[in-house]
């Protein structure tokens, strides 16, 4: 291994040096830490995931928000549906303009979610296989 002869100086804040401090914990040391930050930034490809996983952790939060919106709007239909029944007034109405419609929406938020979903993975599938990393995916 060759020995680090060389040194910088960086001057921080205190709330500045606070923080590395705490980020630096799971390191041998500060230098440590700046070094494996220095490998990360410079990798030309750690923007591209981190886009990725942002991608996709926002598409997870609007899928679950599409979700309870719609699973909401059927649980209310079906409890009409339920109330109506049990009181001998289902109408073939209520069944053709209510509970079809949520549950066709339901259908229509679940294949978007879908698509979507299967566009974001085939998306950061070409990137890697792009980048040349088809080994690290596959050892997955």
């Amino acid at each position: 291994m060759e020995k680090r002869t060389n040194r910088i100086e960086i001057l921080f804040t205190d709330t500045e040096l606070e923080r590395l401090k705490i980020r630096s914990k799971e390191f041998r040391s500060i230098s440590s830490y700046i070094r494996a930050a220095l490998v990360e930034f410079s990798d030309k490809d750690a923007k591209g995931r981190m886009q990725a996983v942002e991608e996709m952790a926002s598409l997870c939060r609007r899928f679950k928000d599409e979700l309870g919106w719609a699973g909401g709007n059927l649980n209310q239909a079906m409890k009409r549906a339920n109330e109506l029944s049990v009181a001998g007034l289902l109408s073939e109405t209520y069944y053709k303009e209510v509970l079809i419609p949520s549950i066709n929406g339901l259908k229509k938020t679940m294949d978007k979610i879908i698509a979507e979903h299967s566009d974001v993975v085939s998306k950061i599938i070409r990137g890697v296989l792009k980048n040349g990393q088809s080994e690290h995916l596959m050892q997955r």
